[in-house]
């Protein structure tokens, strides 16, 4: 009877851990998102589901075109790209990105805008 009471206090322990460990691995390091919307088409799709790193940015400031998610307001959260750094000036001249004056290439839209170019508004 004794053995079983220690076996089953052993299981009880390691789920408590596994329980504690998942939570704070949750919280302080990665979390599940899911994409809600076509704002980030086509590198992101409506309801792809990813795990996002928590701590990237204690380490290392974010770069330009990294995709970063934030919270927006207490129940939202948004998933948008770098586009301009603190101290950056951002133009828009005949569908053409600068960032400082110099022009950039947008790979990621290339797709969304043959589909807005080829198709109605």
């Amino acid at each position: 009877m004794k053995k079983e009471k220690s076996s089953l206090w052993e299981w009880i322990k390691a789920i408590l851990i596994a329980v504690v460990l998942a939570g704070v691995i949750r919280q302080f390091f990665f979390a599940p998102i899911l994409v809600d919307g076509v704002s980030m088409a086509s590198t992101l799709h409506d309801r792809d589901r990813m795990i996002v790193n928590k701590i990237g940015y204690h380490i290392g400031d974010p770069k330009r075109f990294d995709i970063i998610v934030f919270r927006a307001t207490e129940d939202k959260d948004y998933i948008k790209r770098i586009i301009g750094l603190p101290g950056d000036e951002i133009e828009y001249r005949n569908d053409k990105l600068y960032v400082n004056g110099k022009a950039y290439e947008e790979p990621y839209l290339d797709k969304q805008k043959k589909q807005i170019a080829d198709g109605p508004l």
